[in-house]
């Protein structure tokens, strides 16, 4: 509906319903990745109906894709304000501070969210993001074990454990990881060349090679396969 249509219907209309209009508008605008222009549809909404956590919601996601991370977070508070067990809500507020450096409150809302809905894999990688950043490696390497569990189809959680088992010295249970991404995504070359890295670290310089070879059959640098190459000849 169009804002003339929302302003001038001769049909009686209830503020909920008028409210939800500008709503929707900002949705099809945030869909269209019109941020500017969905806040302002959520802010009207917001004008109409204050005590609705997902206008507040809505215009965090909008203030978050502009990295507005101040005015997302303020957003996002009130949304839990309003309705504090919505864990989609402690999970983008977590997000929220994680890049706006705030580490240590991004881990609590990750968690909250993760204590009012525990099978859901991203909060788990998400908060496993932030422990590792709080160079919390083991707790970090318990969530994204379970992101795994939850949903071991996912490429980016086995490589984000994989990456945390290479930074812990772990090389043979790193193997199994990079060997599993590949797996989920065989035509991605960087994963051979990390799985080269990983077997060199092992020792395995033949093996290593080989890999490499793989790797140039896909579609990768070429000079980063040969510096890899040189490095892992020098074993």
């Amino acid at each position: 509906m169009s804002e003339e249509q929302i302003k001038d219907s001769d049909i009686p209309r209830d503020r909920d319903e008028i409210a939800d209009d500008y709503n929707e508008r900002g949705i099809s605008f945030f869909n269209l990745k019109k941020y500017p222009e969905a806040i302002k549809e959520f802010t009207k909404a917001i004008k109409i109906l204050q005590n609705d956590p997902d206008y507040y919601f809505n215009r965090g996601l909008s203030y978050y894709s502009m990295r507005m991370y101040d005015s997302a977070i303020k957003d996002y508070r009130k949304a839990i304000e309003i309705l504090p067990g919505n864990a989609d809500y402690h999970n983008a507020l977590g997000a929220a501070l994680e890049d706006r450096g705030n580490i240590e409150e991004s881990e609590r809302e990750f968690t909250a969210a993760i204590e009012l809905e525990s099978d859901i894999p991203d909060f788990y990688y998400n908060r496993g993001n932030a422990r590792f950043r709080l160079g919390k490696k083991e707790e970090a390497l318990k969530d994204y074990s379970e992101a795994v569990r939850l949903n071991s189809m996912d490429q980016i959680f086995v490589y984000k454990r994989y990456e945390t088992l290479m930074n812990m010295g772990r090389y043979e249970e790193a193997l199994k990881d990079i060997n599993a991404a590949i797996e989920l995504m065989p035509e991605n070359g960087a994963y051979y060349i990390l799985k080269a890295d990983t077997l060199g670290k092992l020792g395995r310089k033949e093996e290593a090679l080989g890999v490499l070879d793989e790797a140039m059959k896909l579609s990768v640098n070429p000079e980063e396969v040969e510096a890899k190459r040189k490095e892992l000849e020098k074993l």
